[in-house]
């Protein structure tokens, strides 16, 4: 039996944050959660044949903010998975939520049902930045939100984001060591850019945002690795560390390459197409022609492709070199890629890249994690 993920996407919110450039939309009304439901399982009985034999390996539940799901409406959505699929005690089961009042209260329903991992956007502990970010809890509700949370979930994450205007090594230094003293498994964090049509955008065209240099974020990136050392969290990842067994399952399977099927407005499925080929699904992003081409369709795919063997081998090394294992240069060989070895002798040679003993895998060094988009670019070409 072969192994897949799931990713459920949950495209409302209560406000749209200004940096945030995701597939989100504001419910300006109440949404109608059975609609969503019924919606939701009648796309996933569209892939059933896809399904059937498949042990699911993660199901992540995101968004928008998903934990303003009730926690019936995730009940019947994993109910409905499990008698399409294989879902195990070890199946990983993360849903995303805002550390707001009304979302705490859902925590002890959502581990009742089968949430067994917490991703919580907790984003700063400075009310001052919090507010700068649009975020609408404070600080000490997201302390309270990580507590009441370890008491429910196996695994809990948090997100930050760092490279905030007016930030220093210090104030940094400070945030994230108290963040981290709360003892939670995992840390996604996240460097905030300036994304296209955000109001952060139009904020920063108009000079009223200055994020700190490159020379700073580098050394604020530096600092985050060496803190998060000390409190046990390795970077398994660009972006992501955790103490050891608590890696994001879903996450790894999107960095590997691996298979998902994914559901709801705006959300990609990567399943194979044949020998080494994969096909790629995009569904309609819009939560209203989403929703009336699943219940005329069944699907909404917008884009439906099997990827060429040179798109197959830039994703992979896309995404596996931005994990701590790097890329696999037999796996990259059965795909059919060949790399440039001038280009990678030189990257070796300038400290960026490094092989492994057996020279099997190609890793991005400390000094290369601080360029990496970068690198890569460099490796593809």
């Amino acid at each position: 039996m072969s192994r897949t993920s799931i990713y459920i996407h949950w495209p409302y919110c209560l406000s749209k944050c200004p940096y945030c450039d995701f597939n989100s939309h504001v419910a300006h009304k109440k949404i109608d959660q059975e609609d969503f439901l019924e919606l939701i399982n009648k796309e996933i009985n569209y892939h059933k044949d896809y399904l059937n034999d498949k042990k699911i390996s993660s199901i992540f539940f995101g968004g928008g903010t998903p934990s303003l799901m009730d926690p019936y409406v995730v009940e019947r959505i994993l109910m409905h998975l499990s008698s399409q699929s294989k879902i195990t005690r070890n199946t990983e089961i993360t849903i995303e939520a805002n550390p707001t009042s009304v979302e705490l209260k859902k925590f002890r329903e959502y581990s009742k049902i089968g949430i067994n991992r917490i991703s919580i956007g907790v984003q700063s502990l400075n009310n001052d930045d919090l507010k700068k970010l649009g975020r609408t809890h404070t600080a000490e509700l997201a302390i309270e939100a990580v507590g009441i949370a370890q008491s429910y979930f196996k695994s809990v994450s948090i997100d930050l984001i760092y490279a905030r205007p007016g930030q220093s090594e210090k104030s940094w230094q400070l945030e994230l060591e108290k963040a981290l003293s709360l003892q939670t498994q995992h840390l996604s964090l996240y460097q905030l850019t300036i994304e296209p049509k955000t109001l952060y955008e139009k904020l920063y065209n108009l000079g009223k945002i200055e994020l700190p240099s490159e020379q700073l974020s580098n050394k604020l990136y530096q600092l985050t690795e060496e803190i998060c050392g000390r409190f046990f969290l390795k970077k398994y990842e660009i972006s992501n560390f955790s103490k050891k067994g608590f890696e994001c399952k879903h996450n790894l399977n999107y960095w590997n390459c691996g298979e998902w099927i994914g559901i709801g407005p705006g959300a990609h499925s990567r399943v194979k197409a044949g020998n080494k080929r994969r096909r790629s699904l995009i569904n309609e992003y819009d939560p209203n022609n989403w929703g009336e081409k699943i219940r005329n369709y069944g699907y909404s795919f917008i884009e439906d492709i099997v990827l060429t063997d040179e798109q197959n081998q830039d994703e992979y090394i896309v995404m596996s070199m931005r994990t701590k294992n790097g890329l696999n240069l037999s796996k990259f060989q059965n795909l059919g890629g060949k790399l440039n070895r001038d280009n990678i002798n030189s990257l070796i040679t300038e400290g960026y890249l490094i092989t492994d003993k057996a020279e099997k895998n190609i890793k991005i060094t400390k000094k290369g994690s601080l360029v990496c988009d970068s690198i890569i670019k460099n490796i593809l070409n």
